[in-house]
């Protein structure tokens, strides 16, 4: 993929009086909100003349520029990490020296595609062009005399900001978690920080990355044609099923025309039903990479048309294979230039930007990503890691389940858990109203239901249960129960996440969460049920649902405080509990 990694400091004519302000802002790890107005008018005002920082490369604000750029590298060549430039030719050549590179293992040989990452250790790197560079390299003299002169010396700094350096963050709109430019400019509501992954991450402990607030992962299934899948694609998609962490595909191409990426098309569904990934798997798009691409004896298509072949191509060959759910992913410069084409433009629902806004503005879907960093931070990846924000721009309803329609009990509640980002249902397109509610979904539920506050397990409660560690799903909010005093577990040590919740037990739970309030029940709801007294437990609890109109009961009089919960039931009682609590 594509990145940058650096603390951009920025210099402005303070206009009243000379103050050093330091902009604080939510690190992109802990994938929290933060209020709107927290970024002051004056970043927004003078962020705009000072998106290149002194010392880095253009449109790579973490990649430090070469101290000289040889003679021998033209202005329309193209550099591809710190120390590479591509001729229009297709050599490459050390940015420093002008010579020429050879190693098959960053460029590859005349049969074989070199690994895209290989050119930068694995990280990510938008291409630019040498003119750029050179002119860059000549900036910071320039830069540090009209700094030297600012008026009483007034800087504005902003502090690390492990997602974005420009500004761009984290906030809510309409009730949903969202992701805003520096100048607080919506780009996209009901958004979820999602990161991409490669075999250059290593071995990622994915239970610890959901716990650090991953919801959703990109993982790269390949490159080119003819060459072996991902060392680690395999083993990432079995810890995203595993943990029920949402995922989608991408695949580096090296195409050069529509038989190339007919044959990355195909590779790519062989490789998805080897590694046992159904449609219904995938949360998010199987990706088309489009980069400007190194191989040695070849070169990458500029003609838009061309490169409209063989998107055209590469969908051809995955939507035959049963693929639907699919878009191209490249970076802002690459679409104005050789991918500028409506409908490669209409395909496009992921764009990294690394910089205080967005550019490129034609996305053909109301869903859509924006890559803003490879420096973030997450327990569980050594190293840094490409971060995005995905979403929709304008509000959707997010229930779409084969199996609800109008005439499903408790519809209603079911869309409200759904577009509250309280449940999700199953890969598979399903909600399995009638199924019953596990315990540990339930404290997934109760958790987000509270607004999945920021919450770190102590080693107490890590050992707390024989039967829940870092790798059972929906550990930390289990934990969060137990730290919280809503759930208890079973005398013998265990918490028996798998075992379905109870009706009287799902009293208790909703009454601890609402703070255990003080309540004596009368007369007339001790004799509501006829299987419910003093002795039958959590009666206070049963009695508070139902004073509190959360609960009802059946028809014929009991409350069956031994049924298990209906996964619809627990809509309504949860919705209910929200609105009357």
């Amino acid at each position: 993929m594509i990145s940058p990694k650096s603390l951009m400091k920025i210099a402005t004519t303070a206009s009243v009086a000379a103050i050093t302000v330091s902009v604080a802002v939510v690190p992109a790890y802990a994938m929290q909100d933060i209020a709107i107005e927290d970024t002051p008018s004056s970043f927004a005002a003078t962020v705009d003349d000072a998106q290149d920082s002194s010392n880095s490369m253009p449109d790579n604000p973490n990649a430090t520029l070469p101290e000289t750029v040889s003679e021998n590298i033209s202005d329309d060549s193209t550099v591809v990490s710190e120390n590479l430039a591509v001729t229009p030719e297709g050599d490459v050549q050390n940015i420093e020296t002008g010579e020429t590179v050879t190693d098959a293992q960053l460029v590859g040989t005349q049969s074989q595609q070199p690994d895209p990452l290989a050119k930068t250790d694995g990280e990510s790197f938008i291409p630019v062009s040498a003119s750029d560079v050179k002119d860059a390299v000549e900036q910071p003299v320039k830069q540090s005399a009209e700094q030297s002169s600012l008026k009483g010396g007034s800087t504005v700094r902003l502090t690390k900001f492990e997602s974005n350096e420009y500004g761009a963050h984290w906030g809510t709109d309409n009730g949903t978690k969202a992701f805003f430019d520096y100048r607080n400019n919506l780009f996209v509501q009901q958004a979820k920080g999602v990161i991409d992954v490669s075999s250059w991450q290593g071995d990622i402990d994915w239970a610890k990355a959901k716990a650090d607030g991953v919801e959703g992962a990109i993982i790269r299934l390949g490159f080119g044609w003819g060459n072996d899948a991902d060392t680690k694609a395999q083993r990432n998609i079995n810890e995203c099923k595993r943990l029920g962490i949402p995922f989608g595909i991408y695949w580096y191409s090296y195409a050069e025309d529509a038989s190339g990426s007919r044959q990355e098309g195909n590779d790519v569904v062989s490789k998805l039903r080897q590694f046992g990934v159904s449609p219904n798997d995938l949360k998010y798009p199987v990706y088309y990479d489009l980069e400007s691409w190194t191989w040695t004896g070849h070169t990458p298509p500029t003609n838009p048309n061309v490169y409209n072949g063989i998107v055209n191509a590469w969908y051809g060959a995955l939507q035959s294979g049963g693929y639907q759910n699919l878009g191209v992913y490249s970076y802002t410069s690459y679409l104005q230039g050789p991918l500028n084409n409506a409908n490669i433009y209409a395909k496009t629902r992921w764009v990294a930007q690394y910089g205080p806004q967005m550019e490129f503005t034609a996305f053909g879907t109301n869903d859509r990503g924006w890559q803003y960093t490879s420096s973030g931070q997450i327990n569980g990846i050594s190293g840094n890691v490409d971060m995005s924000a995905f979403g929709n721009k304008t509000f959707v309803s997010e229930m779409n389940f084969s199996d609800v329609d109008a005439k499903t009990p408790h519809a209603d509640d079911i869309k409200w858990l759904v577009d509250n980002g309280i449940a999700e249902g199953w890969s598979d397109g399903t909600f399995r109203g009638m199924d019953s509610v596990k315990r540990q979904d339930m404290a997934a539920f109760l958790y987000r239901l509270a607004g999945s506050p920021e919450y770190a397990p102590g080693s107490a409660v890590e050992k707390r249960f024989a039967d829940v560690d870092g790798r059972t799903p929906h550990a930390k909010e289990i934990w969060w129960l137990v730290d919280n005093g809503i759930a208890e577990g079973w005398s013998d040590g265990t918490f028996r996440g798998m075992d379905s919740v109870k009706r009287q037990d799902m009293a208790a739970f909703l009454y601890r969460l609402a703070g255990s309030p003080e309540y004596a029940p009368g007369s007339a709801v001790e004799k509501r049920f006829a299987d419910v007294d003093g002795r039958t437990p959590h009666a206070k609890e049963i009695w508070w649902l139902v004073d509190n109109g959360i609960a009802e009961g059946w028809s014929d009089g009991t409350f069956r405080g031994m049924d298990s919960v209906k996964r619809q039931d627990m809509a309504a009682f949860l919705h209910r509990f929200h609105t009357k609590v």
